[in-house]
């Protein structure tokens, strides 16, 4: 956790949901149906109660992300649709699901502008196959096809239920954050990592062999887990998952102010 005499680090959270207003039922008084993101209150409430505050980023133009990354101090990549396949330059899979090219340009972009900052980055579902993606790597476009059925990676279960075991590596930073090396968590995918992005190593695998995690060798904090960590945080310790980003967010902004005191 963050130390209370800190400032809370500010934390970038990617809206990965495209939806149409005429998607929900309107409210009363409210406004007109019109395009709409959206993103689940749990990835702010567990970035919330580790120490951050959280600040929720459209699709914006490219041209804003030398602005938005000087104010913050991470970036967390939320779940979200599939990436369109040319963005790793593949030809499109008869079961990828509906993709938002405008999503893909600003959120790989903003994943590599990150990156090149050396900002604590933590992807989540989604996020972790466009962090791969940000660093040259590929993706299996219908799981199954790959590793069969005998894991329901696109679980039916609510996201509190964690519904299949991974292993970790001992050797990860996950395995440190987590302190144990098998958790069970659960599954809203049917894409996952097949080649691995520049700077990557898996750090855990379901028993199916699909990738569940994955870290870079190269940065302080830049940590991807295919499961929806901001749904177990009462559970085995994922809060910690969070704790340890915003930690390194507290680090990077030291680090920051002790630059410009010495500059």
């Amino acid at each position: 956790m963050a130390r209370p005499s800190a400032p809370r680090p500010l934390i970038a959270v990617t809206t990965s949901e495209v939806r149409a207003g005429t998607a929900v039922t309107p409210t009363r008084h409210g406004e007109p149906p019109q395009l709409e993101m959206a993103l689940g209150l749990k990835y702010l409430l567990a970035l919330e109660a580790a120490g951050a505050v959280p600040v929720v980023v459209p699709p914006l133009q490219v041209d804003c992300l030398d602005a938005l990354l000087d104010r913050v101090s991470g970036v967390c990549l939320s779940g979200g649709p599939d990436l369109d396949p040319q963005a790793y330059g593949a030809r499109r899979h008869s079961r990828t699901g509906p993709t938002e090219s405008r999503l893909d340009v600003f959120e790989l972009a903003l994943a590599q502008a990150a990156d090149a900052r050396r900002l604590p980055i933590l992807a989540v579902c989604r996020g972790m196959q466009l962090l791969n993606v940000a660093r040259g790597g590929t993706l299996h476009q219908h799981l199954p096809d790959i590793v069969g059925e005998r894991i329901v990676h696109r679980q039916s279960e609510a996201g509190e239920r964690p519904t299949h075991w991974v292993t970790i590596d001992a050797a990860s930073r996950l395995s440190q954050i987590l302190d144990r090396r098998r958790a069970k968590v659960n599954s809203f995918h049917h894409q996952a990592v097949a080649t691995l992005g520049a700077g990557l190593t898996v750090t855990s695998r379901a028993s199916d062999g699909t990738v569940e995690s994955v870290e870079a060798v190269d940065r302080d904090f830049v940590v991807g887990v295919q499961w929806h960590a901001e749904c177990l945080v009462d559970r085995f310790g994922q809060a910690r998952l969070f704790a340890a980003f915003v930690e390194a967010a507290g680090r990077f902004d030291e680090a920051a102010a002790r630059f410009a005191y010495v500059a």
